[in-house]
């Protein structure tokens, strides 16, 4: 058994164990690592919120000619511009209640644009739901436009694969713009 005197010496060769590894290790354990450390995590963070900012959420539809030939560019320019939109360079936008960009109506064909000399035979409505102000009511009206235009020039209307919209599809994505607004909303709020 151990006495007192056995126990107190173990205790103190313990404790110099103690400080002679503190001693040896105490280089490793600086402030200044210790916050390159933090401050490399708090890099990665930013680097995260950078990347979910970039993030997109396109939605896109093809209107394609039923019979396979050319729209007649002043009708469909004149179509869209009555519809609302405004020409930006070639593209057609249509713009929401506050005057943000809801989404953009292009020439499938290169280089993109409809203009007066433009033949085409297929045209794109595109919309990044991460960008709009109000995807729902942006979705919506990008829904709405879609169908009174294909009625009017004769189109198919198409999902980004060439493959006719189902309904299925658009509740798919109105769920997703559902979503995404509710993201916003959650966002805003906590900032």
């Amino acid at each position: 058994m151990l006495t007192n005197s056995e126990v107190f010496l173990v205790c103190i060769s313990f404790f110099f164990i103690l400080i002679i590894g503190y001693l040896y290790f105490r280089s490793s354990f600086t402030r200044r690592e210790l916050f390159e450390v933090i401050s490399e995590s708090n890099q990665f963070e930013d680097n995260f919120k950078e990347l979910e900012e970039d993030r997109q959420e396109l939605v896109i539809f093809c209107l394609k000619s039923m019979d396979g030939n050319d729209f007649d560019s002043n009708q469909l320019i004149s179509l869209i511009t009555n519809l609302g939109a405004k020409n930006c360079d070639g593209f057609f936008v249509f713009y929401d209640n506050e005057d943000a960009e809801a989404f953009r109506i292009a020439n499938l064909l290169n280089p993109g644009l409809i203009k007066e000399d433009t033949s085409t035979n297929s045209i794109v409505m595109a919309i990044d739901l991460m960008r709009v102000k109000y995807p729902i009511k942006s979705f919506d009206k990008m829904i709405s436009m879609s169908h009174l235009i294909a009625e009017k020039i004769e189109a198919v209307i198409c999902d980004e694969k060439m493959q006719p919209l189902s309904v299925q599809l658009i509740q798919h994505l109105q769920t997703k713009a559902q979503e995404i607004e509710y993201s916003n909303n959650l966002s805003i709020k906590a900032t």
